[in-house]
C-alpha cells in the first residue's frame, strides 16, 4: 500500500492536486490549518500554513512550500519564480517577519520542504547546505518527501481501525483493474459505499470518512491518468461526489468548526471530480468532436450497437459538464468578472461541442434505448439556455423522431426498453407486432420529445408525435418521473427505489394543455423543492445523480 501511495503522490501536480491533499492530511494529524493555497495572492513562499503539536511535542508553526514530483536541480534553483530556493528565502526574509499571524509570533517555526517524490542526488548537498546555514533556535527545517507523506496517509487515513482490510483490498483491486473499467468501478463503489455509511457516526468520524473518500478518489485519479484510462475514475468520481454530498448536506450553511472542516473535505472531492471530468473529456472527446465520425471511429466498437451506446453516454457527460459551467457562472460575483467571463467561454464551448458531436456523428439521430432520453434531455437542457441554439435543437429532435418512427414502422432498429446488451445485439429479433409491443410497452423518450417540442413552440413536431402515438403506440405508456418523499434519502446513494410516475401522459391534447398538465404536476409535487441539492443551491448534483443511476430528470428543471 505504501508503494501505491508513493506512486500516487509522485504523479500529483503542485497546484490543485498535491496542495489540495496536504491540508486534509495536516488536519487529520491534529494541526490547525490557518492558511490554504490561494489564487492571485502573494503567498511569500508559503503554500500551506498550520500550527499545532505533532507526536506530543511543543506547539509549533509549520510552513509548507510545495513542489510536484521529484526535487530536481531545476526545481531547486532556476530562473523560474516557482523554484524552491527563492521560495524558502522569501519565507525566511518576508513571511515569518511580516505575514505570520500575530497570535503565532514567538513560537518556533518549522519550514517544511514538501514534494511528492524524492530529492535527486545532485540536489541533496545544496538542500542540506541551505538548511544548515539557515537553521536557528527558532527556525528549523523538515523534509516531507513522498515516503513520509505516504506513511502519514497510510497511518492516518488508511490504518486498520479506520479502513478495514477488505476496503484496502477493494482500493488495490480497483487500481489493478483500471484496464477493465467496469470491474475497477465495481470495487471502488464497494469501497465508497462502506466509507459513506454514516447513520451512527459522530461528527469526527464523518470528517474522517470524507477525507478517506477524497484520498481514495485522488489515488484512483492519479493511477488512471498514468494508465491513460480514465473511465473507471470518471464513474467513480460521480459516485464519490454523490455519496459525499449525502454526508455534507447535513452541515451546509452551518458555521461551526466541524461544518467548516467538512466543507473543506467536500470541496476536495468536488475538485477531484472536476479534474477527472475535465481530464476525461479533454483527452478523449473534445479534440474529436469537430471531425466527421471522429468520435464514432475513436470508440473502436465491435459493432454499431457499441458506437450508439457510447455516443449517447458521451453526450450526457458533455451535457453534465456544461451544466456545471452554467452553475459556476451563476456562482461568480459581479466583482469577479474575469472568472465569470472564463466560465461563460467554457459554457459556450460545451454548447458548440455538443452541437458538433451531434452533427458529426449521425448515430445520435437514432437512439437504441428508450432510456437515452436521459442523455438527450441533459444535452437539450444545456443547449436551450441559449436561444440561439433553439433551431439546432428542433432540427435534431425532428430528425430523431423521423428516424425512430420510420424504424418502428418497418421493424428496424427502433428505440426499445431492453437493457440487456446481449438482447440489444439481436434487436429486433422478431418482426411480429407482439414482440414490437413488448419492447415498447413504456416510454420516456417520446413524451420527452413531445415536451421539448411544446416547450420550444415546435407545433409540427408535437403534432407528429401525437399522431404517431395514436396510430402505432396506443399500447405504449408515455410517462414522466417525479421525485417523491423517499427521493431525498435515496437520490444520492440509490440505496432503494424512489420517485413517482405520471403514467399515460396524453400527447393528443393541444400542446398548451399538455404543458399545463405536465407543469401543473410539477407545481403540485413539492418533493423536488425539498431536495437538499435544490435547497442549498447545488442543483447540478441532481443531474449527476440521474445520469449516473439512469433516472429520468425531474421536469422541474425546465422551469428553473
Amino acid at each position: 500500500m505504501k508503494l501505491i501511495l508513493k506512486q500516487y503522490l509522485s504523479s500529483l501536480k503542485e497546484r490543485g492536486e498535491l496542495d489540495a491533499i496536504l491540508p486534509d492530511l495536516l488536519s487529520q494529524l491534529g494541526l490547525n490549518v490557518y492558511s490554504r493555497p490561494g489564487r492571485g495572492t502573494l503567498q511569500r513562499g508559503v503554500d500551506v500554513g498550520a500550527v499545532g503539536s505533532l507526536d506530543g511535542g511543543e506547539e509549533k508553526v509549520y510552513l509548507f512550500s510545495i513542489k510536484a514530483g521529484d526535487l530536481t536541480r531545476r526545481d531547486w534553483d532556476s530562473d523560474s519564480i516557482q523554484s524552491l530556493r527563492p521560495s524558502l528565502n522569501e519565507i525566511i526574509d518576508v513571511y515569518i517577519h511580516n505575514r505570520l499571524p500575530a497570535e503565532h509570533r514567538g513560537k518556533c517555526v518549522v519550514i517544511c520542504v514538501c514534494f511528492g517524490g524524492d530529492v535527486q542526488e545532485q540536489v541533496r548537498e545544496q538542500l542540506k547546505g541551505f538548511i544548515d546555514r539557515n537553521t536557528t533556535e527558532s527556525i528549523t527545517f523538515e523534509e516531507w518527501n513522498g515516503d513520509k507523506l505516504a506513511e502519514l496517509i497510510q497511518s492516518n487515513f488508511l490504518r486498520e481501525d479506520l479502513l478495514p482490510e477488505h476496503s484496502r483490498s477493494n482500493l488495490c483491486k480497483s487500481l489493478a483493474l483500471l484496464d477493465e473499467p467496469e470491474s475497477s468501478y465495481r470495487h471502488f463503489a464497494t469501497l465508497i459505499k462502506s466509507l459513506s455509511t454514516i447513520d451512527t457516526l459522530k461528527d469526527s468520524e464523518r470528517v474522517t470518512a470524507l477525507r478517506q473518500m477524497s484520498i481514495c478518489l485522488w489515488i484512483l485519479f492519479s493511477w488512471a491518468r498514468e494508465n491513460s484510462n480514465m473511465e473507471s475514475a470518471y464513474l467513480s468520481s460521480e459516485l464519490t461526489l454523490l455519496h459525499a454530498w449525502n454526508i455534507f448536506k447535513h452541515y451546509v450553511g452551518q458555521n461551526s468548526k466541524v461544518a467548516q472542516t467538512i466543507n473543506v473535505a467536500f470541496e476536495s472531492i468536488f475538485t477531484a471530480y472536476q479534474r477527472i471530468c475535465s481530464e476525461f473529456l479533454g483527452a478523449n472527446v473534445l479534440p474529436q468532436v469537430d471531425k466527421m465520425h471522429g468520435i464514432s471511429v475513436a470508440i473502436h466498437g465491435m459493432n454499431s450497437l457499441d458506437i450508439n451506446l457510447k455516443l449517447f453516454d458521451l453526450l450526457g457527460r458533455l451535457g453534465v459538464d456544461g451544466i456545471w459551467s452554467y452553475w459556476m457562472v451563476g456562482m461568480c460575483s459581479d466583482e469577479d468578472m474575469e472568472t465569470k467571463q472564463g466560465m461563460l467561454k467554457e459554457l459556450r464551448m460545451y454548447m458548440s461541442s455538443i452541437k458538433a458531436l451531434i452533427s458529426n456523428n449521425p448515430a445520435l439521430f437514432l437512439p437504441t434505448k428508450d432510456e437515452h432520453a436521459i442523455d438527450i434531455f441533459i444535452a437539450v437542457f444545456l443547449l436551450a439556455l441559449d436561444v440561439n441554439n433553439h433551431d439546432d435543437i428542433k432540427k435534431w429532435l425532428k430528425e430523431m423522431f423521423n428516424r425512430a418512427s420510420f424504424s418502428y414502422r418497418v421493424h428496424g432498429h427502433y428505440p426499445c426498453i431492453i437493457n440487456s446488451y446481449n438482447e440489444l445485439l439481436s434487436h429486433p429479433k422478431s418482426r411480429d407486432n407482439k414482440y414490437r409491443e413488448e419492447v415498447t410497452g413504456g416510454s420516456i423518450l417520446y413524451p420527452i420529445i413531445s415536451l421539448l417540442a411544446a416547450f420550444l413552440d415546435n407545433s409540427d413536431l408535437y403534432n407528429d408525435v401525437s399522431q404517431f402515438k395514436q396510430e402505432y403506440l396506443q399500447h405504449c405508456n408515455f410517462q414522466f418521473w417525479y421525485p417523491d418523499e423517499f427521493s431525498e434519502e435515496n437520490l444520492y446513494t440509490n440505496n432503494e427505489s424512489h420517485g413517482s410516475v405520471l403514467s399515460k401522459v396524453c400527447v393528443d391534447r393541444p400542446k398548451e394543455e399538455f404543458l399545463e398538465q405536465v407543469f401543473g404536476e410539477c407545481s403540485q409535487n413539492q418533493h423536488f423543492q425539498n431536495l437538499s441539492a435544490i435547497k442549498f443551491g447545488w442543483w447540478p448534483l441532481i443531474v449527476v445523480a440521474c445520469r449516473h443511476y439512469r433516472l429520468p430528470l425531474p421536469l422541474h428543471l425546465l422551469s428553473r
